[in-house]
């Protein structure tokens, strides 16, 4: 999937932050449906940054032990990637040390929490999350 020229020139000039709570309200809204089990303790505190390597634009977050709030910190690690490759992994595809190891997925930063997100994303099955969405964006999504 590419976005097309002029919609990816007017996604590298907008500002990050309406994305990034975007995002952030939507994993609040799935985190349970997702994840019912993980209480996300490991990210406590922690900055994390999606960088979408072909638009060169990306969503900052932070997580304050109840709720992913959109940040603004430097990150403690960044997960780097193009956009098609991490709905390669939303699609389950690929799995992110495949990605990894072909260098289409760079984590940057804490090792630690790097490596647990990458097992979270690794783990979970968005299924659920595809459930929520309207069916032209599911079909779209699901190609």
């Amino acid at each position: 999937m590419k976005l097309p020229a002029p919609l990816a020139f007017i996604t590298r000039h907008l500002p990050e932050a309406p994305p990034s709570f975007v995002l952030a309200t939507a994993l609040n809204f799935v985190r349970t449906k997702l994840w019912p089990e993980e209480d996300f303790s490991w990210l406590k505190g922690k900055t994390v940054r999606l960088s979408i390597l072909d638009l060169e634009r990306g969503t900052t977050l932070s997580f304050d032990g109840t709720r992913f709030r959109a940040g603004s910190a430097p990150a403690d690690v960044t997960f780097g990637a193009r956009l098609e490759d991490y709905l390669v992994l939303a699609r389950r595809q690929e799995d992110p040390d495949t990605l990894f190891f072909q260098r289409r997925l760079t984590i940057e930063g804490d090792t630690e929490v790097g490596l647990a997100l990458k097992n979270l994303l690794d783990a979970t099955d968005f299924s659920a999350l595809f459930d929520l969405l309207p069916s032209p964006l599911i079909n779209s999504l699901r190609t």
